[in-house]
């Protein structure tokens, strides 16, 4: 009885085990995501201003593993909610605003000196260009000077 009762609960685990957990279904995008993607690239070509769309879009042609996470982050001194988005295994805020004056009062109040008690693996670099505000963090510094590059380049002459 022992016997039959152990074996019974082991097939009952094996078959727990084996049995499909269901997950999400993966997000596919669907059309109106895609146009509206499109909408908002051709804005940020004809009012020269960051979007995420356009953020995106730039990081992954320079060749770097960009996705979405999806969360919404603040950061002292700033009053717009920014988008956390993992770039090839680093982190990376963005605060998009309307305007580039609108960015520039905001940018005013940040301390972007590293506190040096911080770790390396923590510090901030922050990038400001045009609208955007980006506050990026990794130790890699050939990843940092290219995702630097990719966000200034479009901006060079912005203050």
């Amino acid at each position: 009885m022992q016997r039959a009762r152990t074996l019974g609960i082991a097939a009952a685990l094996a078959l727990f085990a084996c049995s499909k957990h269901e997950s999400p279904p993966p997000r596919a995008p669907s059309a109106d995501s895609a146009v509206t993607a499109k909408v908002e690239e051709n804005r940020a070509a004809q009012t020269d201003e960051w979007n995420l769309a356009e953020v995106v879009k730039r990081l992954g042609e320079a060749g770097l593993v960009v996705t979405d996470s999806g969360r919404v982050v603040h950061h002292a001194g700033l009053t717009r909610p920014g988008s956390l988005l993992n770039v090839s295994a680093s982190t990376l805020e963005l605060y998009i605003y309307p305007t580039a004056a609108a960015r520039k009062q905001d940018a005013a109040k940040l301390d972007t000196m590293p506190d040096p008690g911080t770790p390396p693996a923590q510090r901030q670099r922050y990038i400001i260009s045009g609208n955007l505000i980006a506050i990026h963090v990794t130790l890699k510094e050939a990843l940092a000077e290219r995702v630097e590059n990719v966000l200034t380049a479009r901006h060079a002459g912005a203050p």
